[in-house]
């Protein structure tokens, strides 16, 4: 590489000078051909993730160096990181075998076995038996006599040392008066014995103590992600009865029947809780004990333990040996990777494996159909669908990005961030600063968060982090994670609203003028207009109205004149009449049903054609009656699709989890949190009712100006 050395930024999808400082982590890679970088001393390759240790990150390059962190806890919750990491191997291994695409499809992306999650764990029942020693230890433990010398008052005093003499000369406070014979002392510095905790055992245990604390309120949170699931999977069930459509109840059935395999999971849950609940109330009055105000501080040293007279002739202190022996043990088989910045570099990547099955489930889940069986490729064009008769793919970008195209033209790209954004609150605003952006392509960031996280949250972060009309400043923003079944719903709704959106704007449909006279035809058939030069298609035609056309058409035709060297125009008129039928199609394809995919036989029935460019389209099938509509935004004049189905039409919005629980995929524009009839502008974020000021958003809501 020339020049200065730079990073190659996801977000952007652009190189970028180093950042310093905190940064996200996973944003940022090597770029492509970049050589003699090196993290942490480390030599790391072209296309690598600016991953490091927990002490945060060293670029270098040549003579130059950078620093930074990316935060205090950057990743999600080990129950994530196991299920993501889970469904990452399987992605790979479909990756090298090539699979085709129903293969991909299948993929579950939640948490994996969730069964076995409920099962006792080994460790738990290994503290359950060895409670009484640990309590033992911690409230009676072993001490070793050390001296210390203290001041006590003359009369309590029973020994005397040489720093006695030397205290007392040196301290005249100490004195109680001064005799001609001398001093008489108030106070002396006297030697006494006492006892100390501070042994290699009593470090070992207080550790031991501490390291089962965390595993208890671990599992107790996973417990209770997992409770959270199973009771979505519930509601699951509710959304899949209201689907108008067989192929998405079909599609929301299965998805849940790979969840709700066991009809006692409910049971289960509540037994495994109140286990660990137990647990931790034995273990909360031990973190006070004697045993850990006398310790000055934790074990550091190997996990293999040496012998000790304790640790083999004492049975509590043996058992407690043996209590350790096994949370090593524990923790070895559920991590094997020492090295930290290694494992960050293989959890960036896991993620991205993850958001590739989420993004293929959520496809079809709204009903985009797939026209091809090849499964994805890194660097290759992707697999191909189709959706209301628009051809849509989806590319893998060789910085484990994705590209959504429409008819071959990006939509939106998709970047998963691995940062765990709202797991550290401290650091969001600085996170969302940095990624404001100044237009450009749509770009949706999906990260990984929690509804619990969310929730603890004040109300104007939350909206920043997870709000589908989001800001003309911030790219779209989508938490997701495996233990979160509204994860595929959520990206189903962002994927689905820069394609409707993408398809609904192309109205009307333009046709470019090519042939003298031709503004004729906008006088002659009702379905078209011209404007600025350009004939445009304002409604779908009925049949006998289009049938004239031709005739109409012949009537543009010049002869060819050799003395006036005047050509005939029959080429001109050709590509006129294909650019009209052409234009016929598109507008025909808005009356395609966004929820059921129903094709009406006679499009000019249900569509409505308003001011300002703008229509509305209702669906022909009478188990559907889905409305579809274009609305101009009353502040920036942009046009913005509107999608009410009629299961949800009278629901106001609200922040994005309350939308993944009230609309799930079925939504363009966010409804008005106080007025269910009037929609917020996808672009600048206004609403309709924002003057009134009734509603929370309205007044967090700036608008930029």
């Amino acid at each position: 590489m020339s020049g200065r050395p730079t990073l190659w930024d996801r977000v952007t999808g652009a190189p970028c000078t180093v950042p310093q400082g905190t940064v996200l982590l996973g944003r940022y890679q090597i770029p492509q051909g970049g050589r003699g970088y090196a993290v942490n001393r480390t030599a790391i390759a072209s296309g690598s993730y600016l991953a490091a240790g927990a002490r945060g990150w060293e670029l270098r390059h040549g003579a130059e160096r950078w620093q930074g962190d990316f935060g205090a806890s950057p990743t999600p919750t080990p129950l994530a990181m196991e299920s993501i990491a889970v469904i990452a191997a399987k992605v790979a291994d479909l990756r090298d075998r090539k699979a085709p695409l129903n293969e991909w499809s299948e993929v579950a992306p939640m948490v994996n076995g969730v069964s076995q999650r409920l099962h006792p764990h080994r460790l738990e029942d290994h503290l359950r038996a060895e409670l009484g020693y640990l309590r033992a230890v911690c409230r009676a433990p072993h001490a070793r006599l050390r001296t210390e010398h203290v001041l006590v008052p003359v009369s309590k005093a029973r020994r005397m040392t040489w720093r006695t003499v030397v205290h007392l000369a040196a301290h005249s406070e100490t004195w109680e008066a001064r005799r001609l014979h001398g001093v008489e002392p108030a106070q002396l510095l006297t030697p006494v014995q006492v006892a100390d905790h501070d042994l290699y055992e009593n470090r070992v245990v207080s550790t031991l103590l501490d390291r089962l604390w965390r595993h208890v309120l671990a599992r107790i949170a996973e417990i209770d992600a997992i409770d959270s699931m199973i009771r979505q999977g519930q509601g699951l069930l509710e959304q899949a009865e209201a689907r108008p459509d067989w192929r998405q109840k079909r599609r929301l059935y299965t998805f849940i029947a790979e969840l709700l395999q066991h009809d006692d999971l409910s049971d289960r849950i509540e037994q495994r809780r109140a286990e660990l609940l137990a647990l931790r109330g034995a273990l909360a009055p031990l973190r006070n004990s004697e045993l850990r105000a006398g310790i000055r501080g934790p074990y550091t040293g190997p996990p293999r333990l040496r012998p000790t007279n304790l640790f083999d002739n004492d049975v509590n202190y043996r058992h407690c040996r043996r209590l350790w022996d096994a949370e090593v043990a524990s923790r070895q088989s559920s991590d094997d990777r020492d090295d930290l910045a290694e494992a960050l570099t293989t959890w960036c990547r896991d993620f991205a494996y993850y958001t590739l099955i989420l993004m293929l489930r959520s496809l079809e889940q709204f009903g985009v159909v797939p026209t091809t069986t090849e499964g994805p490729g890194i660097g290759e064009p992707g697999p191909r669908y189709t959706y209301r008769k628009h051809d849509v793919r989806l590319d893998w970008n060789r910085d484990d990005t994705f590209t959504l195209l429409l008819d071959d033209d990006p939509v939106l790209r998709v970047v998963p961030v691995p940062h765990a954004l709202t797991r550290q609150p401290e650091h969001l605003d600085q996170h969302l600063k940095a990624l404001r952006r100044s237009g450009g392509a749509e770009v949706a960031v999906l990260y990984p968060g929690e509804l619990v996280e969310r929730e603890r949250m004040p109300p104007d972060q939350r909206i920043a982090v997870h709000d589908a009309a989001g800001t003309a400043a911030l790219p779209m923003m989508v938490p997701v994670s495996p233990a979160d079944l509204g994860s595929m719903g959520r990206l189903a709704r962002a994927l689905r609203g820069v394609l409707d959106e993408r398809i609904m704007l192309e109205y009307p449909a333009r046709v470019p003028r090519g042939v003298a006279g031709d503004e004729s035809l906008a006088r002659r058939f009702g379905w078209l207009d011209h404007r600025d030069g350009q004939l445009l298609v304002t409604r779908p035609p009925l049949t006998n109205e289009v049938e004239p056309l031709d005739a109409v058409l012949a009537g543009l035709r010049t002869r060819a004149d050799a003395a006036r060297r005047q050509g005939d125009n029959q080429e001109e008129i050709n590509r006129l009449r294909a650019g009209l039928l052409a234009a016929v199609d598109q507008v025909n394809k808005l009356t395609h049903c966004p929820i059921c995919s129903h094709r009406p036989e006679n499009p000019a029935a249900n569509f409505t054609v308003r001011d300002d460019d703008t229509y509305r389209c209702r669906c022909s099938n009478s188990s559907c009656s889905t409305v579809w509509e274009l609305r101009r935004c009353l502040s920036c004049q942009a046009r913005y699709s509107v999608l009410i189905v009629p299961s949800s039409a009278n629901r106001p919005g609200g922040h994005g989890d309350l939308l993944d629980d009230r609309f799930s995929q079925d939504l363009l524009a966010v409804p008005c949190w106080h007025n269910a009839r009037s929609y917020i502008c996808r672009h600048c974020g206004v609403c309709p009712e924002s003057s009134a000021q009734t509603c929370e958003r309205c007044l967090l809501h700036k608008p930029l100006n």
